[in-house]
């Protein structure tokens, strides 16, 4: 098959970024012509490595730079931008003749552009955060921005959710809708050859309003004067990082909690842990869980919209929580307080992990990708 994906940058060292890329690599690796077409990359590095005989294109069409713009002029080099970034994806369409242009749902710049493409090609939509987190109203002109967005998304060819949850709700508007899991980027033959660092729980997500570290860390607030040689690392970056950190200090957690920043190699953190905590409001799948898991170890998860449910077996895999850190922080004193039954369970997660390996899980994307090919 010829595939050509369409993202707004892989700078980044996030979730959907390395899903993507991992996905793009095996592909390459199978046989397939892939095209890997960025927008707002310029520059900058990919995050992770690309095969390559991916053919990688930035189109530089850098819409971030309009926001501190006044607001007509905004309105006209956007027009331009929008019309630019038209005419070069439609050119490169005719140019690379793909069987099927992929792209995630939540880029609202250039959705109209991508589904012009129709005539000309099959097009799959692929929701990687949750259609409560997408498609929620903040407001008048965000309800009718989302609106508008959501009329231009039924018009796929076929979309593609993480979970049952997000699908459910996906099927209210676009007619064909399908659910892949994503696949775990690495499943590590060997699990115990880092050492283990006692009392340490690790989270991992971007430092932003989504991911609730804040709820974290509340939680951790209410157990840890009674297991003061426990304490939890952070990994990740962004603009909550300051608001974080004032709240670490408020608690008085400075050295019980620690914002580490990025990771170069997010698995070694996960054997040298004990177990995982994840607070997020929303998610469209929760990959951090299955990456854990794949560690053998075990997760503390809020029972969020919509991953964690449909990846975590309650009791037996992991604990799923309420939304709230009173829940949370109970859960989590449980596994504290439970050290032979917190190694069974990484154990079993580590077992229930392996159904998201990339050579098992590939095989469905690859037959989705192919079901538009004679439709």
């Amino acid at each position: 098959m010829r595939l050509l994906f369409i993202i707004r940058s892989l700078a980044n060292a996030h979730g959907v970024e390395r899903t993507l890329i991992d996905k793009v690599n095996y592909l390459a690796d199978h046989g397939h012509e892939v095209t890997m077409v960025t927008y707002e990359q310029g520059s900058h590095k990919y995050a992770f490595s690309v095969n390559p005989h991916v053919d990688c294109i930035d189109l530089d069409c850098r819409y971030f730079k309009l926001y501190g713009l006044p607001i007509l002029r905004r309105l006209y080099e956007g027009f331009k931008m929008k019309r630019r970034f038209k005419d070069k994806i439609h050119a490169l369409v005719e140019t690379k003749h793909p069987d099927v242009v992929i792209s995630p749902t939540y880029t609202v710049e250039y959705m109209k552009a991508v589904m012009s493409l129709k005539s000309k090609t099959r097009v799959i939509l692929e929701a990687h955060s949750a259609f409560v987190h997408d498609m929620k109203s903040g407001g008048v002109m965000n309800y009718i921005k989302m609106y508008l967005l959501l009329q231009t998304i039924k018009r796929c060819d076929l979309l593609i959710a993480l979970t049952q949850g997000d699908a459910k709700c996906w099927r209210e508007h676009v007619k064909n809708v399908v659910v892949i899991v994503n696949p775990v980027s690495d499943y590590p033959e060997v699990i115990d050859d880092e050492p283990k660092i006692t009392g340490r729980i690790v989270s991992m997500g971007r430092l932003q309003p989504q991911k609730r570290f804040d709820r974290l860390i509340d939680a951790f607030s209410l157990i840890a004067d009674k297991y003061p040689e426990w304490f939890i690392d952070i990994y990740g970056e962004g603009n909550e990082r300051q608001m974080l950190e004032d709240l670490i200090k408020s608690h008085g957690l400075v050295g019980r909690v620690h914002l580490k920043g990025e990771s170069s190699n997010v698995f070694t953190e996960y054997k040298r842990s004990q177990f995982f905590a994840f607070s997020s409001d929303t998610e469209g799948f929760g990959l951090v869980l299955i990456e854990a898991m794949a560690c053998g170890i075990p997760a503390v998860s809020v029972n969020c919209p919509f991953g964690p449910s449909e990846i975590i077996e309650d009791g037996v895999t992991g604990l799923l929580t309420k939304m709230n850190a009173n829940d949370l922080a109970a859960k989590m004193e449980w596994m504290i307080t439970h050290e032979a039954e917190r190694q069974e369970m990484g154990a079993r997660a580590r077992k229930a992990a392996a159904r998201y390996q990339i050579q098992v899980v590939m095989k469905d994307w690859e037959k989705a990708y192919a079901s538009e090919l004679n439709t």
